[in-house]
């Protein structure tokens, strides 16, 4: 042993021996970053194909309907993250970003989007599962000659009651301009997509918008915590607190052009604060329904009333 401390006080042993436990620790990293590697599940997504869903470089009017269909597998850990972005030239303007929670069952939906007018975009599909391993895909997608505009119902001075107020016309079904009280709206909650509520925010009045799945709505509204069934409305809150579309606008569409372009996914909510007098709010219903909200009147009160008008895709 003394003789081999001895010996390696030679500098030449010294740097080659530093030189082997450099290639045994560099190789000892690679064989634990490899047996790491082997542990990710690595996620899986698969983009749906067939006559109900669109193909890449297939040409959609304007106004067509872009369905993606998504199958998608963590690999034996739950999937976590979904992103669907819509990009044309430089810009990217994302359309779902959420988190999920899809154990063995994985992911099987799908997603209805609108042609708009670029000639050609990229749709890129995301999703990631609980080691943070991703998988992605991409769809592009022609424009088409024509229109696929569609017909829009309208309903005028709908009288929406606050949280407080007596008379309890809360519950609004969008899609027929029906307001339901609390008792009527037995066997219809499954339909209603919108309520009003009044509190103070930030120090300012706000006359408000929910609807039934937002999280914080049952404070407001305990009945729903009933429902087995409650809808997630989508607001544009962007375009309605700055003023994006005017009531002129909003007035004379006569199709669901303006609905559809209007709503802009990126800055949406399930609840939509400030809906004062004169705004106008897009949002797109649980059903995929793309449309418009004029408030003609907004109390400054628990007690008191909103009164709408309403556009909506049929």
């Amino acid at each position: 042993m003394i003789a081999y401390f001895y010996h390696l006080d030679r500098k030449s042993d010294i740097q080659m021996l530093i030189v082997r436990l450099s290639v045994f620790f560099l190789l000892a990293g690679v064989m634990a970053s490899c047996a790491k590697d082997e542990s990710i599940h690595r996620t899986s997504l698969i983009l749906k194909t067939g006559i109900n869903y669109t193909s890449t470089m297939e040409e959609v009017p304007l106004g067509g309907a872009i369905t993606i269909g998504i199958l998608a597998s963590g690999a034996g850990v739950p999937l976590t993250y979904l992103h669907i972005e819509r990009i044309i030239g430089t810009d990217t303007l994302v359309q779902i970003d959420k988190g999920i929670y899809m154990g063995s069952e994985g992911l099987d939906q799908d997603f209805t989007f609108v042609k708009d007018t670029a000639l050609i975009e990229t749709w890129r599909v995301l999703v990631m599962n609980a080691d943070r391993d991703t998988a992605s895909q991409i769809l592009k997608v022609r424009r088409g000659s024509g229109s696929a505009w569609g017909d829009i119902n309208s309903y005028e001075n709908l009288e929406l009651s606050m949280q407080d107020h007596i008379a309890g016309n809360w519950y609004l079904d969008l899609d027929k301009g029906i307001v339901f009280n609390s008792i009527w709206v037995a066997g219809h909650e499954s339909e209603i997509d919108i309520m009003a509520y009044y509190y103070v925010t930030s120090g300012l009045p706000s006359p408000s918008l929910t609807c039934p799945g937002y999280t914080s709505a049952v404070g407001y509204y305990p009945q729903i915590l009933q429902w087995t069934d409650k809808q997630v409305t989508l607001f544009d809150y962007n375009t309605s607190d700055n003023n994006l579309i005017s009531t002129e606008q909003f007035d004379h569409a006569l199709n669901d052009s303006l609905p559809v372009s209007a709503y802009q996914p990126d800055k949406v909510s399930g609840n939509c604060k400030y809906c004062n007098t004169g705004k106008v709010i897009p949002f797109k219903t649980a059903k995929g329904k793309y449309g418009m909200i004029k408030v003609l009147n907004a109390d400054h009160e628990s007690t008191g009333q909103m009164t709408i008008s309403v556009k909506i895709q049929k």
